[in-house]
């Protein structure tokens, strides 16, 4: 007869599971922590006056605006689309050509054996 798992017994099995990573995981949590940077750190970091210094959303709108993004969004897709077609272009050359190509190729062959250069198929 099979044991029947309670929900104290499920929550004793998730707890140790808990604790076995905490366990593994807590000489990287505590590298981690030295690592971080305090809240005396940070004062320094980003002072008010620095804040001054960054971009508001009027320079962004001067920098540029969203006509000017869908201006150039449909050249890059107009110069994306003139490469597709030079490679659809070439491929097609490529099928047109290649039954020439290997007409060709089985004539040197053909020729090649007849020299003695290469074994006939």
């Amino acid at each position: 007869m099979k044991k029947r798992i309670t929900i104290e017994g499920l929550a004793g099995m998730v707890k140790r599971g808990f604790d076995d990573v905490g366990r593994q995981f807590s000489d990287a949590i505590a590298g981690l922590r030295e690592e971080m940077a305090t809240n005396e750190d940070l004062k320094h970091f980003a002072t008010k006056e620095d804040l001054k210094h960054f971009a508001t959303k009027e320079d962004l709108k001067a920098f540029a605006t969203k006509d000017d993004m869908k201006s150039s969004e449909v050249r890059i897709l107009q110069a994306v689309d003139k490469i597709a077609t030079a490679f659809d272009k070439a491929e097609k050359d490529h099928a047109v050509d290649k039954p020439f190509y290997d007409r060709h190729e089985r004539r040197l062959e053909k020729l090649e054996a007849k020299v003695g250069l290469k074994k006939e198929k």
